[in-house]
Formats: structure tokens, sequence, C-alpha cells
């Protein structure tokens, strides 16, 4: 079976599921304590079926109006190398529309596609979700 087989297959396989793939699994809001600030998290596995989705909260994160956004991926079990493609798209779009994009990840598999993809080094590292909001 082709990898485009297999993409078509899982595609309408997930059109066809009545339940939201990704519903409860991925936000964006406002930081309490920084309103400039927006804050977006991504939980569980972010492969191919979630690459839409994940695509579209990127997009609405640039859109919402705010200086900064940060992407909390700590939460995230898998990430696919086409989603650290989308991240590293992202992460120039922000930067063309003013828009600054800062990541907090911390899990070591998470971290090593970052790394191998090249990613890692477009992003200052925050150990934890309070030190993105306050740098």
């Amino acid at each position: 079976m082709s990898v485009t087989t297999t993409l078509y297959q899982v595609d309408q396989h997930r059109r066809s599921d009545p339940r939201a793939t990704w519903a409860g699994r991925m936000w964006s809001r406002r930081s309490p304590d920084n309103p400039d600030c927006l804050v977006a998290r991504v939980e569980g596995e972010l492969d191919a079926v979630g690459l839409d989705d994940f695509r579209a909260l990127l997009a609405g994160c640039h859109s919402a109006g705010c200086g900064v956004v940060v992407l909390d991926l700590r939460a995230t079990t898998f990430l696919c190398i086409r989603a650290a493609a989308a991240l590293a798209e992202a992460k120039s779009d922000a930067w063309r529309s003013g828009v600054e994009l800062r990541l907090v990840s911390g899990r070591k598999d998470i971290e090593r596609v970052l790394a191998i993809t090249g990613v890692r080094h477009r992003f200052r590292f925050y150990p934890t979700l309070r030190a993105s909001l306050i740098t």
C-alpha cells in the first residue's frame, strides 16, 4: 500500500468519524497574566491526521491581534516531521507579521524531532510556560 493510499484512507476515516478528531486537544486563549499574549496548547500525538488542525490553530493565533504567541507542547507526546515543518513556516509567518512566536516543550522526544528537522534553533528555549510569558 502506498503512502498516498494510506493518507487517503486516514482522511476518509477522519471525515466519517462522528467525533471531532482533535476536540479538546488543541486550544488557544489569552493569557490572564499578560493580555498581549496568546497561549496555544497541543495535547497528545501531533501526526498527519491532526496536521490541518495544527496549521489552522497556528494561523488563528497569528490573526488574534496579540504581539506574542506561546505554543505549549509540554503535553504533546509525538510530533511528526511535517508538523515540525509547519511550525517553522509559522515562525516565519509570525515574524513577517510582527508577532513573536515562542515555544515551550521540554519532552526529550519532541526536542529531538525539532533538533533533527532544524526547527529548534529558530526558537529561544523556555523551560516553563511562566518563563515564556514573563520574558
